[in-house]
């Protein structure tokens, strides 16, 4: 008895990692803790590491939930330049700080929101104008006041339009606005300067769609893809196109995957669910099904559950 049903798949906007290259040399360790202006841990900060002496090497660190962050330099006869970001907060950048050979350095550094900045009367040192205008339209994004964003990113684009990341803001407001026309300016024009972005891909995508360019649509659909092999969101995706074409065997591993790393994916368990009944793995079946239930119990496909549930005993 075949119970394939029909379904429908749709993509999630994911982040993207940056690795870097290593370099021959004297070694040396540095470590470091970012905090807050009240001496808290910063989780999820980013640690950018530069040099000048090689042009193309970049590493990027993100510290622990106690805010620390550290690494090997390869090569320790250099100087190097260590930016630390994180959205909500000013960057600070500390430049040209050497380690000696075969030794740990320490770098600790305290991040400040506009606000903290202020209050302890530092905002001149640490703040220039376009960084102000970038954090503001990042802290405004946050608390969903798009059109004070969407300012403050022009702000940013006309203080900085050499500049990446003010062109990657004001594609990301206007993604939250709806404004398909402008992710498409914006997005396009942040990705002629920094190709790797490729946070930017879905937000493409989806605007790209909804103005009818199904060519484009695809060519970034193809790229996100690429960028997120193993999310569970793709994974999903490839799991449904098999499913509809009725191959289950070819399904079922794909959703045991997701729910190995995402156990509360609820569609994901429904999906497993109607594979194992075309696979005759009945206590697959009830036990996946079940959790949908119990994950979802108001979800579209919570009755065929119940009734294959029920068919089953």
């Amino acid at each position: 008895m075949n119970h394939k049903r029909t379904l429908s798949a749709g993509l999630i906007a994911i982040s993207i990692a940056v690795g870097g290259l290593a370099l021959a040399g004297a070694q040396a360790r540095i470590v470091g803790k970012v905090t807050d202006g009240k001496g808290m841990p910063i989780q999820d900060a980013t640690v950018t590491i530069t040099t000048s002496t090689l042009g193309s090497f970049k590493v990027v660190l993100t510290t622990d939930k106690d805010g620390k962050w550290g690494t090997i330099l390869n090569d320790s006869t250099f100087t190097y330049d260590y930016l630390f970001e994180k959205k909500g907060y000013i960057s600070m950048k500390r430049e040209k700080f050497k380690v000696p050979i075969n030794s740990t350095g320490e770098l600790d550094i305290q991040l400040l929101t506009q606000d903290q900045a202020v209050e302890k009367g530092v905002v001149k040192e640490v703040v220039d104008p376009y960084t102000l205008a970038f954090n503001t339209a990042v802290e405004k994004l946050q608390a969903g006041e798009l059109d004070a964003a969407l300012e403050m990113a022009h702000k940013a684009i006309e203080l900085g339009p050499q500049k990446a990341g003010a062109y990657d803001m004001a594609a990301k407001v206007a993604m939250a606005k709806k404004d398909w026309d402008h992710v498409i300016e914006y997005g396009e024009k942040a990705l002629s300067m920094e190709a790797d972005n490729a946070t930017l891909y879905a937000p493409l995508m989806e605007a790209y769609k909804e103005k009818g360019n199904k060519e484009k649509a695809a060519e970034y659909e193809k790229k996100f893809i690429a960028a997120n092999p193993d999310k569970p969101e793709i994974l999903y995706n490839q799991a449904v196109d098999l499913y509809n074409k009725g191959n289950f065997k070819g399904a079922e591993p794909i959703l045991r995957k997701i729910l190995e790393t995402s156990p509360d994916y609820a569609n994901a368990h429904f999906l497993l669910g109607m594979a194992c009944v075309n696979l005759n793995k009945i206590p697959d079946m009830n036990k996946h099904l079940a959790e949908y239930i119990r994950l979802d119990p108001k979800g579209k496909e919570v009755a065929t559950a119940k009734e294959m549930i029920e068919a089953f005993k």
